[in-house]
């Protein structure tokens, strides 16, 4: 199931259980006022579902953007929200740590990420412009964005991998792949794990990625 069917089936369910309890605290005051055309009550139960529906939906919302247990629970499978740490070697072999902030809610992914040379100073950075998420292959594509100190020109490319996971239903907590670069048809090998379901400061996750990955 989608986020997206799960997240309405959730909410479809939420609005049916007040809709009971309105009903039957709401049934005895209509016949103590006399209002009894089946007209007038199924119009009136039409507009409080609808309205009960969607503030029920901007509640939920809301709070999936505060309580990361909720984000998690609800996109299953597709959860990747939060910083990922990892590696690569550029195009003349030096190793490269790289931070990543994957910005993730109901209806969309963004990722950002920055690289950095042995020594911790900023190598480039980069954006995602279109991102999905094979759960049945456990597989990430992405195409990207990528400015980098050593070079003028802004590269481009795709980014494939596959994800490590405990089973097919679970949220990811890895990923290793290969980033395309199509200006010079550069493909760089890249490993990554998430450090934190929170979107860490640059330098916090830079330094949990120095110690984990250092010597690789």
């Amino acid at each position: 199931m989608t986020p997206a069917a799960k997240f309405n089936a959730l909410l479809a369910s939420a609005t049916v259980f007040v809709m009971f309890f309105a009903v039957a605290y709401v049934a005895p005051q209509l016949k103590g006022a006399d209002i009894d055309s089946p007209i007038l009550v199924s119009i009136g139960a039409l507009i409080t579902s609808a309205g009960i529906y969607r503030l029920l939906a901007i509640a939920m919302r809301g709070l999936m953007e505060r309580i990361e247990f909720l984000r998690s629970l609800v996109l299953g499978p597709y959860y990747v929200h939060g910083t990922w740490i990892g590696w690569f070697r550029g195009h003349s072999g030096e190793l490269r740590y790289m931070v990543e902030h994957f910005t993730q809610d109901l209806d969309s992914l963004a990722i950002t990420g920055r690289s950095y040379d042995a020594a911790g100073k900023e190598h480039g950075y980069w954006f995602s412009q279109a991102v999905t998420i094979d759960v049945k292959r456990g597989q990430l594509i992405f195409t990207y964005s990528f400015d980098t100190t050593s070079r003028s020109a802004t590269l481009t490319g795709i980014h494939s991998s596959l994800f490590e996971r405990k089973s097919a239903l679970k949220a990811p907590d890895g990923y290793a792949g290969i980033a395309h670069d199509l200006n010079d048809q550069t493909r760089i090998a890249v490993h990554a794990v998430k450090t934190s379901s929170a979107l860490l400061p640059w330098n916090e996750a830079l330094a949990k990625a120095m110690k984990k990955f250092k010597g690789v």
